[in-house]
C-alpha cells in the first residue's frame, strides 16, 4: 500500500536506507543510477521488471520525482490520481478484505466460537466475513494481474508480478469459495470441500507470497563503489 501511494516520488526509497547504512559500515556506497528509480511494473520486457533506464543525456522531467515520502495522499490526490492507478485500487481492496477477513480468524477462536451456538451467528460472523474478505482478494489479484498487462486481454507471461497476481487470485478464489461452502458446514461432505479449498488457497497464496519475495530483491539497478576506488560495477549487481 505505501510502495503504491509513493510510486514514482521519493526515487528508490529502500536503496537509501541502504545507503546510510553501507556508511556507517564504512566499506561500500550505493550509488543510484539517474532514471531508474521508477515503478518496476512499468517495465514488461523482462521476468523481473527491473527499472528501465533513460536514454544517454535525458532526465525525467516528472515531478513527482521532486515530492517527498508520504504516509497518505490527501484527499484531493486521492480524488484526481489515486482513484484512476489501478496499483493503488488493488492494495486498496486487498488491505479492505484482509481486514474483513480478519474477523473470521477472531470468531474462529474456540473462546468466541464455542459461544456462536446458533447457525446464523455462525453464518453472520465467521463465515460471512471470510465470502467478503475473499472476494476482495479475488479482486486484488485481478488488479494485481491487469497492472503488468498491455492489454487487460493479454497475459503478460514473462513478468513476475503477474504471475504474482494470479497465484493470489486463484488463493482468493479458494478462501471464498471455503466461506461459502461454510453456509452448508451441516453436511460432512461439504465441510470436508470447505477445509480442502482453504487448504489449497493457502497452498496458492504460499507461492504468491514467495515469488513476490524474490520480485521484491531486486526491483531497481544501483551502481556499487568501494570507497576510495575509482572502479564501479554495472547497475544491477547490487
Amino acid at each position: 500500500m505505501l510502495e503504491a501511494i509513493n510510486e514514482d516520488r521519493t526515487g528508490c526509497f529502500g536503496w537509501a536506507v541502504e545507503e546510510v547504512w553501507e556508511e556507517e559500515e564504512g566499506r561500500v556506497g550505493t550509488k543510484l543510477e539517474e532514471g531508474n528509480c521508477r515503478h518496476h511494473h512499468g517495465n514488461k520486457r523482462n521476468l523481473v521488471g527491473k527499472g528501465r533506464k533513460l536514454e544517454e543525456g535525458k532526465t525525467s522531467t516528472d515531478p513527482t520525482n521532486t515530492r517527498s515520502w508520504q504516509w497518505w495522499p490527501s484527499l484531493h490526490a486521492l480524488r484526481t490520481q489515486y482513484i484512476h492507478n489501478i496499483g493503488f485500487l488493488a492494495c486498496s481492496f486487498q488491505m479492505l478484505g484482509a481486514t474483513i477477513f480478519w474477523i473470521s480468524g477472531f470468531t474462529a477462536l474456540p473462546p468466541i466460537y464455542n459461544r456462536l451456538t446458533s447457525t446464523a451467528a455462525q453464518n453472520g460472523a465467521y463465515w460471512l466475513p471470510q465470502v467478503i474478505g475473499g472476494t476482495g482478494f479475488i479482486i486484488s489479484g485481478t488488479l494485481f494481474m491487469l497492472e503488468t498487462q498491455k492489454k487487460w486481454w493479454m497475459p503478460a507471461w514473462g513478468t513476475l508480478g503477474w504471475h504474482i497476481g494470479a497465484w493470489n487470485l486463484i488463493g482468493g478464489i479458494g478462501f471464498t469459495l471455503c466461506g461459502a461452502l461454510g453456509f452448508g458446514s451441516a453436511n460432512s461432505g461439504v465441510a470436508y470441500e470447505a477445509s480442502l479449498a482453504t487448504f489449497w488457497g493457502s497452498w496458492c497464496f504460499l507461492i504468491g507470497s514467495i515469488i513476490q519475495w524474490y520480485e521484491s530483491l531486486e526491483k531497481y539497478p544501483v551502481e556499487v563503489e568501494d570507497f576510495g576506488s575509482k572502479d564501479v560495477k554495472g547497475g544491477g549487481d547490487k
